[in-house]
């Protein structure tokens, strides 16, 4: 399948937007770079980019649904620190494979790779129903990218710690080494003292 089939089968699936003030729009067709829509109070047309739309879970959604994705999936995610956001994705098979999607971007895949292994088979229109089921690798890539995202939110405050620790180092050795200077400015201070006084 191809990224304009697979907008064209969301559009199918109930994906719709409307125009920034809420007006509704009719869809117009997609490239793999953007998706058309036309505002049905003034005819006007507007681009929506893809990568908008593969940032929207209402895509998702309604490409789930057209494709007879199922609705329970295994995926199950428990965050360490009980962010209730890595829980909403329990038990939806569409959420599993946006992140399926976002951990082929992140292999260095394209949007043409992922959507090219949807094939009509799981479309509505086979005669047969066909339901997708998540393979076992799926929901651990998808704790895997949330996990990623954990480890790097976690290495970045522990930079950001390191980088304070460092600047407070620096600062400790100029304070050490003006200390220092002072206390050897003292002692010739204090030996030209004694020289001049024993002069004298």
């Amino acid at each position: 399948m191809m990224i304009q089939e697979a907008i064209d089968k969301a559009h199918e699936g109930g994906y719709h937007i409307y125009g920034s003030d809420g007006m509704d729009t009719d869809y117009g067709g997609a490239t793999n770079d953007f998706s058309a829509w036309t505002r049905k109070d003034n005819e006007s047309s507007f681009l929506v980019p893809t990568e908008e739309t593969f940032l929207d879970p209402q895509f998702w959604q309604a490409l789930g649904r057209a494709l007879w994705w199922s609705e329970a999936c295994d995926l199950s995610i428990t965050c360490v620190h009980g962010h209730e956001a890595c829980r909403q994705c329990h038990g939806y098979s569409w959420m599993d494979q946006w992140h399926g999607f976002i951990q082929a971007l992140a292999d260095g895949n394209t949007p043409e790779a992922f959507f090219a292994h949807l094939t009509s088979s799981q479309t509505r229109s086979s005669e047969t129903t066909h339901r997708y089921h998540a393979g076992k690798a799926c929901p651990r890539r998808a704790c895997l990218l949330l996990l990623t995202a954990e480890t790097h939110q976690r290495s970045q405050q522990i930079c950001e710690q390191a980088a304070r620790a460092q600047q407070e180092a620096h600062e400790s050795v100029r304070l050490s080494a003006l200390a220092r200077q002072r206390r050897q400015s003292d002692h010739v201070e204090r030996a030209l003292w004694r020289a001049y006084c024993g002069v004298k």
